[in-house]
């Protein structure tokens, strides 16, 4: 990245202290010349952690609303620390709202993938059903609009998916992904050309200005500590098992194509969220492993080193077992293996190695329910 050879960057941290019940806030120096980073305590005044080196981290991994995993705790980067910062990184970096509409799951899939094939990061995601309030909200800037009672009726108790995307320009590069809000007006290879029928079943809502964008996430995503009932997971908790695409995966954009395979496959995304597992979650969850997988410590720190995205699966027909199904889907631990002996699984398709594998999913059909409570009820607390 351009500026890479200056001394120092700076940026101003937040961190929710759950003991504390308040968001603290710090300087957060990223040092390029050896990849480390030291954090201010601004309110006390004082060095909170010294010149360390945090792997996976570095100058590529800041932008304003990313969240980073240092040392045990989730640091959102909410503003530059000095204008020389600003200047050097910010590049027309925004970030956008954007909501898939009802759609199936394997074009929402390759919706997903062409977000990402055209700049634009996935930094949060999730699954909710929209109730007529959530839509008068979104839709705030359309309730005159002719199409708003249409719209209404085909939105409300339907599931979506909320996105926060962040990219160089992002509001307008998003509107010009999706192109015109009439499919039949739209660019060729636009998302609405290749998906949308009219100018409400038009596949995806998104914001208009940066203002808006900032207001739609705030409202899809509420920072904590705010607890509400809004926008809340859609899991059924019956008859599923857990599916898990593993950092590494969504950094590479993956997880587009791997929801087309899920679908295709046999199988519905019955809940989805986008979350940020730190390291003491990401060990007691994969305790069962412990002295017992060889890559147990790598598999703890590769579901801590970012964003990861878990869901519920179903499968479409009822009579079969999900777990003992998607099980196979997804295929051998090892890619290698899974690519020699099951060439069209999941893990064959998207892994890299046995901790990058790209896919977590329960092993024993006892433990699927199990593992959906985990993030789905025990970490969406």
């Amino acid at each position: 990245m351009e500026g890479a050879y200056r001394d120092k960057f700076s940026f101003i941290g937040e961190w929710y202290d759950n003991q504390a019940s308040l968001i603290r806030r710090f300087n957060v120096f990223y040092y390029p010349v050896d990849d480390t980073i030291e954090m201010y305590d601004l309110k006390n005044r004082k060095t909170f952690v010294r010149r360390v080196k945090v792997n996976g981290i570095t100058l590529d991994s800041f932008y304003i609303g990313c969240t980073l995993y240092i040392l045990g705790r989730l640091v959102k980067i909410v503003d530059f620390a000095c204008e020389d910062t600003r200047k050097l990184l910010h590049k027309d970096i925004q970030v956008t709202f954007a909501m898939i509409k009802p759609m199936p799951t394997n074009i929402a899939g390759k919706i997903i993938s062409q977000f990402h094939e055209n700049g634009l990061r996935l930094s949060k995601m999730k699954k909710s059903r929209l109730t007529a309030e959530d839509i008068n909200v979104l839709y705030r800037s359309l309730i005159g609009d002719p199409t708003f009672a249409f719209l209404l009726e085909h939105l409300n108790g339907q599931l979506v998916y909320g996105m926060e995307l962040i990219g160089k320009d992002a509001v307008s590069n998003c509107l010009k992904i999706l192109g015109h809000r009439d499919p039949l007006k739209a660019e060729p290879g636009t998302i609405r050309a290749l998906y949308g029928t009219d100018s409400v079943r038009n596949c995806v809502h998104a914001a208009s200005s940066v203002k808006s964008a900032m207001e739609d996430i705030e409202y899809f995503f509420p920072p904590p500590p705010v607890r509400v009932m809004r926008l809340r997971l859609t899991a059924t908790l019956s008859n599923c098992t857990l599916c898990i695409v593993k950092p590494h995966a969504v950094r590479e954009g993956k997880l587009g194509n791997v929801l087309e395979v899920i679908d295709e496959g046999g199988f519905d995304v019955t809940a989805l969220n986008m979350f940020m597992v730190e390291n003491d979650n990401a060990a007691e969850f994969y305790e069962v492993y412990k002295g017992i997988v060889q890559e147990y410590k790598g598999m703890v720190e590769e579901l801590a080193s970012g964003p990861c995205v878990a869901m519920e699966i179903v499968a479409k027909d009822k009579s079969l077992n999900t777990a003992v199904e998607f099980r196979k889907l997804v295929g051998p631990a090892d890619p290698e293996i899974a690519r020699l002996l099951r060439p069209h699984t999941l893990r064959a398709k998207f892994g890299k190695t046995k901790v990058q594998n790209a896919i977590h999913c329960s092993d024993l059909d006892v433990d699927g329910l199990l593992e959906v409570e985990y993030f789905f009820k025990i970490l969406d607390l």
